[in-house]
């Protein structure tokens, strides 16, 4: 399979998982919630999931890309600050505006150590600080945290097996934390943003990236069997944890790892199986800008929720509900997606070109001294 399409079924994935995201909020960040009705309500209810996908995304792609830096003259340098300059400018553009709106009127605002665990991406490990500054940068906090971690990681899963095991441990750990066995420390661990309830799910997006370069070097047949089976199986997993979950009979913490072992099967099963519903020109486009639709999408919305309440109060038919929900979340994505292709255009790809520059330069002085000490030998 060529890069392109590799890439196309990630993009893909990733712009869905943002959507599902957006949707979820339109019905819960209003107070009280948005009425959808029982059926359209499960779905939505499990929309936050929509996070794991992009987690297991990541490090799907964290490790596809780290053979292209292990390639250059200074890989940790490129690693790390791909990874800097893909986040950081949007993040720190929002950074500025959620400080400013939050220091308004009669909130206090931030503490200077908050604004500054949030400079440096550290918010995830101080009490009280978990969700960010900037609305649902939670994900964030979690991410860079891996990002951290990561090439240790890649170095040492470095075959299917060892990813396997690997995945099977942090699975087992997160269980055993989440059943209270490993006491108020794994409780705490196994939290909503605690590390051990996501470590699983990365591990998995690691796994699927050794499975998929496994079903490269195996017969035609065989990959599109597997990964077939695992498109099937990952796609009744998903609906079961839905119908599951509405029913109380799926927990969040355990309902959040199974979602990532679902989420990790369809993404193997689309890379040879690129149903055309899921992998097109409109879900990869969304992908391209699902982090400005991310992280931008909770103002929108904010900014929406009295307009929301005026949709609602023109259909009061309870049965109508799902109609005016989908008309606040048409709404709500005819103002996000223009933002984000703006947000995308203006900051997040100026942002990579200008993380490509800096390591250009410093790959260039590192060359310098080098040069002059083969002139001098």
């Amino acid at each position: 399979m060529s890069q392109q399409n590799r890439l196309a079924f990630l993009d893909a994935l990733r712009g869905l998982a943002a959507v599902y995201v957006v949707l979820f909020h339109v019905m819960a960040m209003p107070i009280p919630a948005l009425a959808t009705g029982p059926v359209l309500g499960a779905v939505l209810a499990m929309g936050g999931t929509g996070v794991a996908l992009f987690f297991i995304i990541s490090a799907f792609s964290l490790a596809y890309t780290m053979p292209r830096h292990a390639r250059a003259p200074r890989p940790l340098l490129s690693f790390y600050l791909h990874r800097v300059f893909r986040i950081a400018p949007l993040f720190f553009v929002l950074l500025a505006f959620s400080i400013w709106r939050d220091g308004r009127g009669s909130h206090p605002g931030h503490p200077l150590t908050e604004i500054l665990a949030n400079v440096t991406f550290t918010f995830n490990l101080f009490d009280g600080w978990e969700t960010g500054i900037v609305w649902a940068s939670w994900a964030i906090g979690v991410e860079m945290l891996f990002y951290a971690v990561f090439p240790l990681l890649f170095w040492i899963i470095n075959t299917p097996l060892r990813a396997w095991v690997a995945a099977g441990l942090a699975t087992l750990a997160s269980g055993l934390a989440m059943s209270g066995l490993l006491g108020a420390a794994g409780l705490d661990a196994v939290t909503a943003y605690g590390l051990l309830r996501h470590l699983p799910v990365f591990l998995y997006g690691i796994a699927a990236y050794h499975l998929f370069n496994a079903m490269i070097a195996a017969p035609a047949t065989t990959a599109r069997r597997y990964c077939l089976a695992a498109l099937v199986t990952g796609s009744v997993l998903l609906v079961a944890l839905v119908v599951g979950s509405a029913q109380a009979l799926v927990g969040p913490g355990a309902g959040w790892v199974l979602f990532g072992a679902a989420y990790a099967a369809v993404l193997m099963g689309l890379s040879r199986f690129p149903v055309r519903v899921v992998v097109n020109r409109v879900t990869t486009w969304l992908g391209q800008v699902s982090y400005s639709l991310y992280l931008g999408h909770p103002i929108v919305v904010a900014v929406l929720m009295p307009v929301f309440r005026r949709i609602y109060a023109a259909v009061p038919q309870p049965d109508l509900a799902w109609l005016a929900w989908l008309a606040c979340a048409g709404l709500t994505l005819a103002i996000a997606l223009p933002l984000a292709q703006l947000g995308y255009r203006l900051i997040e790809v100026p942002g990579i070109r200008a993380g490509h520059r800096v390591l250009a330069a410093l790959n260039a002085r590192c060359a310098q001294p080098a040069q002059g000490a083969n002139r001098s030998g």
